[in-house]
């Protein structure tokens, strides 16, 4: 197992936990918050570790873990506030809870994490279609040991080091989107409504019967709800108004009463004040489709964010390219602090890492408060001149 000293970070993870929380408190701090959304897979890619082994061997997955957490604190050192490691399962709640077909990564598909296939094909799937109980799914029982599993290995190792890790699945709109496909939600949204309903009634009777049953496992209380609402964003809004926002809204009601969090790889700049002001949300996470000039004017002083930095410029061979993404987000997010700068959704598989580390250098640099013109190269383009 990797050696590991978390005692060793105790300075550093402070001062970044209040640098952290003096912008979330939208004040300005000596810099913009860094904070890069690197997971599991992107480390295993790092190390050569299979992501076939990584998601089946959780002395695999906590060793994959625990040398990312020192990458990142010895070497791409950006502002990580917290150490632990968490039990993994790639987005594959759904197919876990309802017995979809679940595919594994192998040597055809060695850096693809698991992914469902979809299982509500016709109509009636959907009237065949039954809320399970938790407790009654072989799968969730298992993630649940598994958790436990981990979290033995980790005391016997590391003695107290946090272990976390849950089975959520996504709010009804997205959940949908992972049974049915994309192609099929979005056709079927428009060609039949009232049976979508149906769905996304059940999808939310699933969604409550899994997180009570989660807070019993884990002994955890409720108040914090993070939804990862991906699929919802590429609604029109008359649409999201009807299919996402009652049951979101019911959600974060029921256990979002202490802290709320969404995370929209889609588009969020349309319905940025339903985010402000229906939901309520303390903090949320853009994709790169979200227009930050708009998500800031909405959200200032009020929500709190991160991300929208085009991870795409990663991949690109140009500094110049991952330069012009980094101002973007700091010109238009940070003055009046509320941003902490992320790229948009996670750092995938592919991500040369030396550029990951010029990104985040230079959003060090470049994001000093007071935020001043004469530190941007690439105004003139984020202005449009």
């Amino acid at each position: 197992m990797e050696p590991f000293n978390p005692e060793r970070y105790r300075a550093q993870l402070e001062e970044s936990r209040k640098r952290v929380e003096k912008a979330l408190d939208f004040e300005e701090p000596d810099r913009v918050p860094v904070s890069i959304n690197v997971q599991g897979p992107y480390y295993a890619w790092l190390f050569g570790v299979p992501l076939s082994e990584y998601y089946t061997n959780l002395k695999a997955m906590l060793y994959v873990q625990i040398k990312g957490l020192k990458w990142r604190l010895e070497w791409l050192r950006d502002d990580v506030t917290s150490i632990g490691v968490s039990l993994d399962p790639g987005a594959v709640a759904e197919g876990l809870l309802f017995g979809c077909e679940i595919v594994m990564p192998d040597e055809s598909c060695p850096w693809r994490s698991p992914w469902i296939v979809p299982c509500i094909k016709t109509l009636e799937d959907i009237d065949k279609l039954e809320v399970p109980d938790p407790r009654d799914v072989p799968a969730v029982r298992a993630f649940y040991a598994k958790l436990e599993e981990l979290r033995r290995l980790a005391r016997e190792r590391y003695g107290d080091l946090p272990v976390g890790g849950g089975l959520q699945i996504h709010p009804p709109v997205s959940a949908a989107g992972s049974l049915l496909g994309p192609q099929r939600l979005y056709s079927w949204l428009r060609r039949y409504p009232r049976e979508m309903h149906k769905l996304f009634r059940k999808l939310e009777e699933a969604f409550v019967a899994l997180k009570q049953f989660h807070h019993e496992a884990t002994g955890t209380e409720p108040g914090w709800l993070g939804l990862a609402d991906d699929h919802a964003g590429y609604l029109r809004r008359p649409a999201y108004e009807e299919f996402a926002l009652p049951y979101n809204l019911r959600l974060y009601e029921r256990f979002g009463s202490k802290y709320r969090y969404l995370h929209m790889d889609s588009p969020m700049h349309h319905i940025a004040d339903i985010v402000r002001d229906v939901y309520r949300v303390n903090y949320a996470d853009l994709g790169v489709e979200s227009d930050i000039r708009a998500i800031a004017r909405e959200f200032k002083g009020r929500v709190a964010f991160d991300g929208n930095a085009d991870w795409r410029a990663l991949l690109s061979g140009s500094l110049e390219r991952i330069e012009v993404e980094v101002e973007k987000c700091i010109w238009h997010a940070a003055p009046g602090g509320g941003y902490v700068f992320d790229n948009g959704g996670e750092t995938y598989a592919g991500a040369p890492p030396e550029a990951l580390k010029y990104e985040v250098e230079y959003a060090k640099k470049v994001g000093r408060y007071p935020i001043k013109k004469e530190n941007f190269k690439h105004l003139d383009r984020l202005e449009g001149r």
